[in-house]
């Protein structure tokens, strides 16, 4: 079976997780940045009342998928756990889950379409960023994001057959365990990595603002 990293290409909507005060374990995170904080309890979000979309990306970089999505799901057998749905800042339950898992693919054996700064030294997980050739508007010249490529060598059979879609061990931008002068508190997040099986169905749902990006395994 072939895996995909996705990304949400449409405006992010919403905010989430630690602008949200929503709480987070860090026990397992990395004692410097707090790359690897793991949820704690639900997703708490803000300005959400306006969102339609089945699939989206929170402007904090949280995937959340719509109750309708979530039962499709379902009932097609697609391995996606027992998602919980976010909240707001009252801690009621709205019709959006957080799609959301602790289970994550092994550091990448080599990578192309990502850039590396800033990184943390400690844990060197965090500091990615999606590589771009700068356009000119003057010159009518659009941006240009280079396509990613995730290589591994091997991946654990028993890991796959856990669910259809995974973290990636690499964290796209910065993070900050402790919020310091201009600083906030933020944890960066992994890229979200999808089955073949998921890809198909989230395609036959002819969703909006989706890319996949194949990975590539020895």
């Amino acid at each position: 079976m072939e895996y995909f990293v996705i990304t949400y290409t449409g405006k992010p909507i919403g905010e989430s997780g630690e602008s949200c005060s929503t709480e987070y374990i860090l026990d397992e995170a990395c004692e410097t940045c707090g790359t690897g904080a793991k949820l704690s309890g639900s997703l708490k979000t803000k300005k959400l009342n306006k969102a339609k979309k089945n699939f989206f990306q929170t402007v904090d970089g949280d995937y959340l998928i719509s109750e309708e999505l979530h039962i499709k799901l379902v009932e097609k057998g697609i391995k996606i756990g027992d998602l919980d749905k976010v909240v707001d800042f009252k801690n009621n339950q709205l019709t959006f889950y957080h799609l959301y898992t602790e289970l994550s693919f092994p550091k990448t054996t080599n990578f192309s379409g990502l850039i590396i700064d800033s990184q943390c030294q400690t844990c060197k997980r965090n500091g990615y960023f999606n590589d771009v050739i700068i356009g000119d508007l003057e010159k009518n010249i659009p941006t240009k994001v280079i396509p990613l490529e995730l290589n591994y060598s091997d991946l654990n059979l028993d890991l796959k057959k856990q669910s259809d879609f995974f973290n990636s061990w690499e964290h796209m931008g910065l993070s900050n365990r402790e919020a310091k002068g201009n600083l906030v508190v933020r944890y960066a997040r992994p890229m979200l990595i999808v089955s073949e099986r998921l890809k198909i169905v989230l395609e036959e749902e002819r969703l909006e603002n989706l890319k996949f990006d194949v990975i590539k395994i020895d």
